[in-house]
């Protein structure tokens, strides 16, 4: 994934071609393997402040997850919950 981000897309934009999606909407039917993928793809990208937005819409149409007050913040939250198999509306037995 790219380290830097690119203004002429969007960061679901460019989530929904990294993760070889033919459509935005097909993001919301990531398996949790693929959801993981996602996570560990996101990581290493350093958020800026100015990208806030991006970062929040990102969080809430993967996720529907409220927004967040710092881009850091909605990336971690956007992470945590994309790493939670429960999150991707996974059944797991005995849990949620």
């Amino acid at each position: 994934m790219v380290t830097d981000m690119n203004m002429e897309q969007s960061l679901l934009d460019l989530i929904a071609i990294q993760m070889r999606c033919t459509y935005l909407s097909d993001l919301k039917f990531l398996t949790a393997a693929q959801r993981m993928r996602l996570a560990h793809k996101l990581r290493p990208l350093a958020p800026q402040e100015k990208d806030l937005g991006q970062w929040n819409d990102a969080l809430e149409y993967l996720t529907g997850a409220q927004a967040e007050p710092e881009a850091h913040m909605a990336k971690a939250r956007l992470i945590q919950l994309l790493s939670e198999p429960y999150a991707a509306g996974e059944f797991i037995e005995g849990g949620r």
